[in-house]
């Protein structure tokens, strides 16, 4: 269990620069939890921002680097009145609402249309200009043609919380089995639920209408529709075959009972041939 305090905060260590967090746990304390148990374990230690939209967020916290890892597990949605702007933190999650587990995202700009449809948990107390920083950095697509992956990773150092007490089974797992390393997925907290979920899909925040670049759930449909095309070509590659194999084995049916009369035919002139 996590003892927060009213000026609980999370300081984020990254390779360009520092930036603070304010905690709103009285938003969302499940979620607020969560992530500062994370944070206080190292496992958001070396993890990338592997998505940054400029105008849009700049997303972090998947194990994997592509969006699509978590901690083996998913917690419970909290959404709340916290207004979706510059500075605003929010959980990341797939089209599931209980999908949210460790990776997301920092507001870089008014997204209004995330209100109550994702857990904002925080916002930035200071460090603006190293948000500023992250959002200049040279992107390229990614595998679902957005146009978002940095070209140089962005690391997360650490991450510090401040104004927070944690219990012994919130320690770093190195510290509480005498450092011996363990795997992040075994490190569960409270109000938290066993899924892969996030593993197998991308956790993608929904961009705004008129960033250019498709979001994975296009991507998605574009991929299915090409695999149902390939599905359809096929079956009808092997329906004239069918048809012809059909066809082939009529005539020879049809050949055979004249194959018969033929014979008997030859078989009676034979006979009336020998009587005369």
């Amino acid at each position: 269990m996590v003892i927060f305090q009213k000026s609980a905060q999370a300081r984020l260590h990254t390779s360009m620069g520092e930036f603070a967090l304010e905690l709103l746990v009285d938003k969302a304390p499940r979620t607020c939890e969560n992530f500062a148990r994370l944070a206080h374990q190292g496992f958001y230690d070396g993890l990338t921002f592997h998505r940054v939209l400029a105008d849009f967020m700049i997303q972090a916290g998947c194990p994997k680097g592509d969006g699509t890892g978590g901690p083996g597990y998913t917690i419970r949605p909290e959404f709340n009145d916290t207004p979706h702007v510059r500075g605003t933190v929010s959980m990341a999650r797939n089209n599931d609402p209980h999908s949210a587990g460790s990776q997301f995202f920092v507001c870089t700009n008014d997204a209004r249309y995330l209100d109550y449809k994702y857990s904002a948990f925080a916002r930035l107390l200071d460090g603006d200009e190293v948000l500023a920083k992250i959002c200049e950095v040279a992107v390229e697509e990614n595998r679902y043609k957005e146009c978002s992956s940095p070209r140089f990773p962005i690391y997360i150092n650490r991450i510090e919380i401040e104004g927070a007490e944690f219990d012994e089974t919130d320690m770093p797992e190195s510290a509480r089995d005498g450092g011996r390393s363990t795997s992040r997925s075994e490190s569960k907290g409270g109000d938290q639920r066993e899924s892969s979920a996030e593993v197998e899909t991308e956790q993608d925040v929904e961009a705004p209408e008129e960033q250019p670049a498709p979001r994975k759930k296009a991507a998605s449909s574009s991929r299915s529709g090409s695999s149902g095309g390939k599905a359809k070509s096929s079956a009808s590659t092997k329906a004239p075959a069918k048809k012809a194999a059909s066809a082939k084995s009529a005539a020879s049916a049809a050949k055979k009972p004249a194959g018969k009369k033929t014979t008997t035919k030859k078989k009676a002139t034979t006979k009336r041939a020998k009587k005369d």
